[in-house]
């Protein structure tokens, strides 16, 4: 009795299994999240694109605080942002129209996305 054909099958089976999901975005940690954020800007695709949609802009403030802006509006939002134990930024807005809420950021095989509340992934078109 040999137990290296089975051994050779799961080793195979597992290894085409990690292979498929090579490419899947990874949701960061909480402080792998913090550490991405802290004292930068992320520039994302606003639903609807173009220029009807825009673009969004998000600055984190080391010291806690955000602002937002749609690139094609004289409008923004401030207020606080942190980041829960499941590594999701949240946003509290304190002024201005835009929603409070979570979201993963997570990382791709070409940079950055985020996972909005309805699972939807929005590539990240720049982290500065």
């Amino acid at each position: 009795m040999t137990l290296a054909p089975a051994c050779f099958v799961v080793a195979t089976a597992l290894a085409a299994s990690s292979l498929a999901h090579a490419g899947d975005p990874v949701p960061l940690t909480k402080e792998e999240t913090q550490k991405a954020l802290a004292g930068k800007s992320i520039t994302y695709g606003a639903r609807g694109g173009g220029a009807a949609g825009g673009s969004i802009v998000i600055f984190f403030a080391r010291e806690g605080r955000m602002t937002l802006k749609m690139t094609n509006s004289p409008r923004s939002s401030s207020g606080t942002w942190s980041v829960d134990d499941e590594g999701r930024y949240c946003i509290k807005v304190t002024s201005g129209t835009a929603s409070d809420g979570c979201r993963h950021l997570l990382k791709t095989d070409t940079g950055y996305a985020l996972r909005t509340g309805g699972g939807e992934i929005v590539p990240v078109d720049k982290m500065e």
